[in-house]
């Protein structure tokens, strides 16, 4: 809604409340990326990966954030990592989308296309989701491209 100051102000509330307050955490990292400020996001970002490591959530929004800071090697690292999370409680079920979608993302950004289609096929085999089938479409006709490139 635009109130970013009254947000900022909820999500102190919230942490001074309870520091490990994982939605605050990674919320707040948001509102830092979003302004590009990415070495406090990813700061923040890292913090809460480490109070919950065993969180395809915080891992996946790591991911999210090295990618958006164009370190899509450590990035496939920890959505890779984020993945192998998701069965471990069926309440994670929930972050599957996410995950998949950052995978994508990031071989798609190192040109693995292939790699990226077979991890949009194997989310969607998990939980249909119509933004991944649609990465999945564009990873495709990106894959045709670079073929007739080649040729």
């Amino acid at each position: 809604m635009g109130r970013d100051e009254q947000a900022a102000e909820a999500i102190e509330a919230i942490l001074a409340e309870d520091p490990r307050h994982l939605g605050a955490i990674l919320l707040k990292a948001w509102m830092h990326s979003e302004d590009r400020e990415w070495d406090e996001a990813l700061s923040l970002i890292r913090h809460g990966a480490e109070l919950w490591p065993r969180s395809p959530e915080a891992l996946n929004a790591l991911a999210r954030c090295l990618h958006g800071m164009g370190q899509d090697d450590e990035a496939l690292e920890r959505a890779d990592q984020a993945r192998a999370l998701l069965d471990a409680d069926p309440a994670n079920a929930v972050h599957a989308a996410p995950v998949y979608l950052t995978l994508v993302w990031c071989l798609r950004e190192k040109r693995r296309f292939r790699e990226a289609i077979a991890a949009a096929e194997e989310g969607l085999r998990r939980t249909p989701d119509a933004i991944l089938a649609q990465w999945a479409t564009q990873v495709q006709d990106e894959l045709i491209a670079a073929e007739k490139e080649r040729c």
